[in-house]
């Protein structure tokens, strides 16, 4: 009985452990199981949603990383917000053509109008090339045109490439349109606008002392449209010999001369 007592021990000893053992395993928390080895039991992984969530995290391309300054720009920035984007070129805004040169167009009735501008004056000329005619002067500032004439008022204005506006003579009222004139002056021409060749011409003051007068346009595709007044009566104008800027009307020379803004 004596050498039974020390395996009784042992076997109790080993139940007694077994049964702490298993009370350890069911007490330990769902989600974690013993290392092997004995070390500290290892954590369970993530759950996957928020695996998934932190993938799809936007990255903050404007993040300083670590150990880096922030620049000036950064630190003015306010946080959230992107930093300014370039100005699309093709937004800016187009260049307006200059006002200082010829604009030649016509009226709702078909006459030909021509304005001369140079330093903010301007000289028009208005013919039908039978019977209808009108000189004006006056001003154009800022794009706004106002010109008089004899018992006749013309006004509009200059947008880019197109003039616009009206004419008043007496009751009557004419639209009109007009586009610049881009023909290049020649050296030995007197230029009447910016960089352009003369388009109004009218006889010399000379000529007009002795009782005649006329005035011609000389229109972009090389044509020429005028009147000339004999004897109170007007009469279509023959072209003018550009050698010359003279022609001949019932065997008399007219000579004829570039029209200047504020020259008169």
């Amino acid at each position: 009985m004596k050498r039974l007592t020390p395996l009784l021990t042992l076997l109790s000893g080993a139940v007694t452990a077994a049964v702490l053992f298993t009370m350890s395993a069911q007490a330990s928390p769902p989600g974690t199981e013993p290392a092997a080895g004995g070390g500290a039991p290892a954590a369970a992984p993530a759950p996957a949603a928020d695996v998934e969530a932190d993938a799809d995290a936007e990255v903050d391309p404007d993040a300083v990383a670590p150990g880096e300054e922030p620049t000036d720009a950064d630190a003015r920035r306010p946080a959230g917000t992107s930093p300014p984007t370039d100005p699309d070129a093709s937004s800016a805004g187009t260049e307006v053509t200059s006002v200082e040169q010829n604009w030649i167009g016509e009226l709702e009735n078909g006459a030909t109008i021509a304005i001369t501008v140079k330093d903010g004056k301007a000289e028009a000329y208005v013919c039908d090339g039978r019977s209808m005619e009108l000189w004006l002067s006056g001003t154009v500032r800022d794009g706004k045109i106002e010109l008089t004439g004899k018992d006749a008022k013309l006004t509009g204005v200059i947008r880019g490439d197109r003039a616009s506006g009206e004419m008043i003579v007496g009751v009557r009222r004419w639209k009109f349109t007009a586009r610049p004139d881009d023909t290049s002056a020649d050296e030995a021409v007197v230029k009447s606008g910016s960089g352009t060749a003369p388009a109004i011409y009218r006889v010399t003051e000379e000529t007009r002392r002795a009782g005649y007068d006329g005035g011609w346009i000389m229109r972009p595709d090389g044509t020429q449209i005028g009147i000339v007044t004999w004897n109170g009566k007007p009469i279509p104008a023959p072209p003018l010999d550009p050698a010359f800027n003279s022609t001949v009307v019932n065997g008399v020379t007219l000579v004829a001369e570039p029209v200047v803004p504020g020259a008169r």
